[in-house]
Protein backbone atom coordinates (compact mmCIF):
# COMPACT_ATOMS: atom_id res chain seq x y z
CA UNK A 1 0.00 0.00 0.00
CA UNK A 2 1.39 3.38 -1.04
CA UNK A 3 0.98 6.05 1.74
CA UNK A 4 1.82 9.64 1.09
CA UNK A 5 1.77 12.80 3.43
CA UNK A 6 0.70 16.39 2.75
CA UNK A 7 1.79 19.11 4.96
CA UNK A 8 0.74 22.36 4.89
CA UNK A 9 0.89 25.63 6.38
CA UNK A 10 -2.88 27.34 7.09
CA UNK A 11 -2.08 30.16 4.11
CA UNK A 12 -2.57 26.89 1.68
CA UNK A 13 -5.96 27.53 2.40
CA UNK A 14 -8.65 24.47 3.27
CA UNK A 15 -8.29 21.25 1.74
CA UNK A 16 -10.74 20.07 -0.31
CA UNK A 17 -12.51 16.78 -0.01
CA UNK A 18 -15.97 16.96 -1.61
CA UNK A 19 -17.23 14.46 -4.19
CA UNK A 20 -15.65 15.91 -7.01
CA UNK A 21 -12.12 15.82 -5.11
CA UNK A 22 -12.61 12.49 -4.08
CA UNK A 23 -13.41 10.93 -7.44
CA UNK A 24 -10.10 12.33 -8.84
CA UNK A 25 -8.53 10.61 -5.82
CA UNK A 26 -10.05 7.46 -6.53
CA UNK A 27 -8.97 7.62 -10.12
CA UNK A 28 -5.30 8.18 -9.05
CA UNK A 29 -5.74 4.97 -7.26
CA UNK A 30 -6.29 6.73 -3.40
CA UNK A 31 -8.40 4.86 -1.31
CA UNK A 32 -8.08 6.54 2.00
CA UNK A 33 -8.00 9.88 3.42
CA UNK A 34 -6.46 11.20 6.73
CA UNK A 35 -6.73 14.92 7.54
CA UNK A 36 -5.04 15.55 10.56
CA UNK A 37 -4.65 19.88 11.75
CA UNK A 38 -2.97 21.69 14.91
CA UNK A 39 -3.20 25.41 15.04
CA UNK A 40 -1.24 26.41 11.78
CA UNK A 41 -0.49 23.10 9.78
CA UNK A 42 -2.96 21.08 8.29
CA UNK A 43 -1.41 17.31 7.18
CA UNK A 44 -3.50 14.67 4.58
CA UNK A 45 -2.80 11.53 4.56
CA UNK A 46 -3.34 9.67 1.10
CA UNK A 47 -3.40 5.69 0.98
CA UNK A 48 -4.09 3.17 -1.95
CA UNK A 49 -3.04 -0.37 -3.24
CA UNK A 50 -3.21 1.70 -6.64
CA UNK A 51 -1.67 4.30 -6.01
CA UNK A 52 1.29 5.75 -7.65
CA UNK A 53 3.21 8.26 -5.50
CA UNK A 54 4.96 9.49 -7.85
CA UNK A 55 1.75 11.45 -9.04
CA UNK A 56 1.86 12.89 -5.98
CA UNK A 57 1.45 16.57 -7.49
CA UNK A 58 -1.32 15.72 -9.30
CA UNK A 59 -3.07 14.78 -6.01
CA UNK A 60 -1.83 17.62 -4.51
CA UNK A 61 -3.83 19.59 -6.87
CA UNK A 62 -6.61 17.93 -6.08
CA UNK A 63 -6.68 18.32 -2.64
CA UNK A 64 -5.20 21.76 -2.64
CA UNK A 65 -6.64 23.38 -5.90
CA UNK A 66 -5.33 26.70 -6.62
CA UNK A 67 -3.45 26.92 -4.02
CA UNK A 68 0.28 28.60 -4.75
CA UNK A 69 1.75 28.08 -0.96
CA UNK A 70 4.66 25.59 -0.29
CA UNK A 71 3.37 21.83 0.20
CA UNK A 72 5.55 19.61 1.79
CA UNK A 73 5.76 16.16 0.25
CA UNK A 74 6.22 13.25 2.67
CA UNK A 75 7.02 9.89 0.91
CA UNK A 76 7.01 6.56 2.76
CA UNK A 77 10.15 5.09 2.98
CA UNK A 78 9.40 2.19 5.87
CA UNK A 79 6.79 0.64 6.82
CA UNK A 80 6.59 -1.98 10.00
CA UNK A 81 4.19 -3.52 11.93
CA UNK A 82 4.18 -3.56 15.33
CA UNK A 83 2.88 -6.63 17.49
CA UNK A 84 2.48 -7.42 21.19
CA UNK A 85 5.07 -9.31 23.04
CA UNK A 86 5.08 -12.59 22.96
CA UNK A 87 3.78 -14.66 25.65
CA UNK A 88 5.56 -17.77 25.92
CA UNK A 89 4.38 -18.83 29.57
CA UNK A 90 1.80 -21.45 28.89
CA UNK A 91 -1.21 -22.34 32.01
Amino acid sequence: MAILLLVAATDAGEPSVGPDTAERLRQLGISRISLLRDGSTTGVVLEGWAFDPARADEATRAIFPGSSAAIRTFHEIEHVAVSGPRDDRRT
